[in-house]
């Protein structure tokens, strides 16, 4: 192979890796292009109040990309690329305010108010007053006030009722965990900090754990992880911890 020829490969393979990282953050320790050309999006540990339409506010929570886009009938509508938002309606709203997110939509009447999260494959959504409604596929169900229905390409799945308060703690800067696995816990705290907390050790991972924590305490929930369970932390440059 030529030096010319060596070094085009080099330089062609170098941009696809640029590409795809800048599409593709590991550990969502950048924003991705997506999100820096969203119509709303939050960073790491912000959150932030918008009206989007009239008669429609949205709390946005860390790490949440949101684009304004119209429903087939032409109302006013927004796509939940990524992340958490509470939608709050008044009673003056004359069509109930649809939310697309991952596979399917949500659907918030007047006077209404709902959390939905789309974090991952699954989407969570959780009705906090007055009528919310999803669709995907061809399934179409009314969520019950007090319940969560999750939902993605595999249809949905059955409704639970969940403590409205613990759901959406995240507006009171509190993050609630009820007898959850560590690695999820850590998933979650990891949406909130600045850098990446990674677990080592799968005992320590399937360890469940019963814990309050206020925002401001995430710079040292490292610490807390050692004192609770005697985990060995080794900290390393760009805020990332290992635990183990």
């Amino acid at each position: 192979m030529s030096r010319r020829a060596f070094l085009g490969g080099v330089l062609t393979a170098s941009a696809a890796a640029v590409c795809f990282l800048s599409l593709n953050p590991p550990g969502h320790l950048w924003p991705a292009l997506g999100e820096l050309t969203a119509d709303y999006r939050t960073a790491t540990g912000e959150q932030r109040q918008v009206d989007v339409a009239p008669g429609v506010t949205v709390q946005m929570n860390t790490q949440t990309t949101i684009n304004m886009r119209k429903t087939a009938s032409g109302h006013v509508a927004m796509e939940l690329v990524s992340g958490e938002a509470q939608i709050l309606t008044d009673a003056q709203l004359i069509h109930p305010f649809t939310v697309f997110a991952g596979a399917g939509s949500v659907r918030v009447a007047a006077a209404s108010q709902c959390n939905v999260r789309c974090t991952g494959p699954q989407v969570q959504v959780i009705c906090l007053g007055g009528e919310t409604s999803l669709d995907c596929g061809d399934e179409h169900v009314a969520v019950q006030v007090a319940h969560e229905v999750n939902y993605g390409t595999r249809g949905v799945r059955e409704a639970i009722a969940v403590d409205p308060q613990n759901a959406v703690a995240w507006r009171q800067r509190v993050l609630v965990f009820d007898n959850q696995p560590l690695a999820q816990v850590v998933d979650e705290i990891n949406r909130y900090r600045p850098g990446r907390i990674v677990l080592m050790d799968k005992q320590l991972a399937a360890r469940k754990v019963h814990a309050r924590f206020m925002l401001n305490q995430l710079t040292d929930v490292a610490a807390l992880i050692h004192d609770a369970y005697g985990a060995n932390v080794t900290s390393l440059p760009g805020g990332i911890v290992l635990l183990s």
